[in-house]
């Protein structure tokens, strides 16, 4: 059982290994990535020479891609420019949330045969005295104890 184990994990591995090994098929495959791209070189299609000349060829190739990825035309640009500045704004919504806010819940839940004046501190003393019936009973003895 042990060594089936062993085996059954080196075949694992094994397996594992073809991702690091090379492609027997490369070579037999050509591609081209840039076959559709007009890549832009230097003098006689040698590497730039300076550093102006190569800045000069990588903005020439990126303007030529950002030519041909324009997914709108300018006159698209421009009308969807203007209606979202056509667009008014409309009345703030206000978002926040009152301070009494679980009370006025719980009065809704209510049968509201008090007023929520009434009902307020009633509903507060009852929560305060739930929360501090989940806390912990301190059973420890303080250091000064006789």
């Amino acid at each position: 059982m042990k060594y089936e184990i062993k085996a059954i994990a080196m075949l694992m591995t094994l397996s594992g290994v073809s991702a690091f090994a090379p492609n027997t098929f490369s070579s037999r495959v050509s591609t081209n990535l840039f076959a559709d791209a007009d890549v832009v070189t230097g003098p006689k299609g040698k590497a730039a020479r300076t550093k102006e000349e190569d800045l000069a060829l990588t903005l020439a190739i990126i303007m030529g891609h950002d030519a041909r990825s324009v997914t709108v035309t300018e006159e698209q640009f421009v009308a969807q420019k203007t209606e979202e500045a056509a667009i008014v704004d409309l009345d703030p919504i206000d978002v926040s949330i009152p301070y009494d806010a679980n009370a006025m819940i719980a009065y809704e839940a209510s049968d509201k045969s008090v007023s929520f004046d009434e009902f307020k501190p009633t509903y507060l003393a009852e929560t305060v005295a739930y929360i501090k019936s989940k806390q912990p009973v301190d059973v420890s003895i303080p250091y000064d104890a006789n």
